[in-house]
């Protein structure tokens, strides 16, 4: 009995020493990206993780969710601003056959001009979906970056002032490169 409790005591503090060095990885990295600028100059703010917590894992089948999102909304934007190209030469050509001295030299421009267009709308709408190559042999559950949420105060130098900030960081999955950082609200 003593053997067991003893194991059970030495696995609690085995998993709350992995807790804890997750975290302090987790607070350095933020810690050095937070007081970087974009030239690699670091300066001390006096940073101080107040809290960090974990929020969730990024798997591949999550990425590739949201590269679909992405692919999707760009698409989108790109054939509505062609599809008013589209509409801007249609009314180019109704103007010029309306007109009392119609060109017939501008009718073949506009023409072949609306067929380039139709022709970009088709394609973009025939365009598959986003290529998921770069996850290649790789398995959907697998986690590609980690998000975690900081609350964190930090002092400007020369102003004294003591800010706080909590702000999404996305790591990499071993928690040692920060990817992007996004506003609490943002996620």
């Amino acid at each position: 009995m003593k053997k067991v409790s003893i194991i059970a005591v030495l696995t609690v503090l085995l998993l709350s020493s992995a807790y804890t060095s997750k975290q302090s990885v987790y607070e350095k990295t933020i810690a050095d990206y937070v007081q970087t600028d974009k030239h690699g100059t670091f300066t001390d703010l006096k940073f101080k993780a107040l809290s960090i917590e974990k929020t969730v894992d990024i798997t591949v089948a999550d990425s590739l969710k949201l590269l679909q999102t992405e692919f999707e909304k760009l698409r989108d934007e790109q054939i509505t601003s062609q599809q008013c190209t589209l509409d801007y030469l249609n009314g180019l050509l109704k103007d010029n056959q309306s007109a009392k001295y119609a060109k017939h030299a501008m009718d073949e421009q506009l023409n072949r001009s609306i067929a380039a267009t139709q022709s970009r709308i088709d394609s973009l709408r025939n365009l598959p979906a986003t290529d998921s190559n770069c996850y290649k042999g790789r398995s959907l559950t697998e986690v590609v970056s980690v998000v975690v949420k900081c609350r964190y105060s930090y002092t400007m130098p020369g102003n004294g002032a003591a800010k706080e900030r909590t702000d999404n960081f996305i790591l990499s999955p071993d928690g040692k490169k920060v990817l992007r950082k996004e506003k609490s609200a943002d996620l």
